[in-house]
């Protein structure tokens, strides 16, 4: 199966949890391309901004749960990072426990839907308006 994502921007990987971390443990991130960010639950945000700083050069960041454990500060200002990444031309695909903080910073989504099997959808509309964030989240 092939899998294409964005460039330069953040993807946020939506749908049951189960599924969104099997997902990402498939992505091979051998090749020196692709960085994969994990954190443990104990690190404080400005480590963790710096290990996602640090992944800035890789053109696909896999952005693996680097909120767990954060208060809702942390985790805005943790996710406030990932713009930075697409900035430079990266691929970020996230997957996060506080999925409607990730969608704070998202451009897109990949949503894993047991019907439609894995789609990619922007969050901006024909019209360039923004789908609201409460919908997307129901949906996921």
């Amino acid at each position: 199966m092939t899998l294409r994502l964005p460039t330069a921007e953040v993807t946020v990987l939506l749908g049951e949890p189960i599924v969104r971390r099997r997902l990402m443990a498939m992505f091979d991130d051998s090749s020196s391309a692709i960085r994969r960010v994990t954190m443990d639950p104990a690190a404080g945000v400005s480590e963790r901004r710096r290990c996602l700083e640090e992944a800035g050069d890789a053109a696909v960041v896999l952005v693996d749960r680097v909120t767990e454990g954060l208060d809702h500060t942390g985790r805005r200002a943790v996710l406030g990072a990932l713009a930075g990444l697409a900035a430079r031309g990266a691929t970020v695909l996230v997957d996060d426990d506080d999925s409607v903080a990730a969608l704070a910073v998202a451009d897109g989504t990949l949503r894993a839907d047991p019907v439609r099997g894995l789609v990619v959808e922007a969050l901006a509309d024909r019209e360039g308006s923004v789908a609201p964030l409460e919908e997307l989240y129901r949906a996921s």
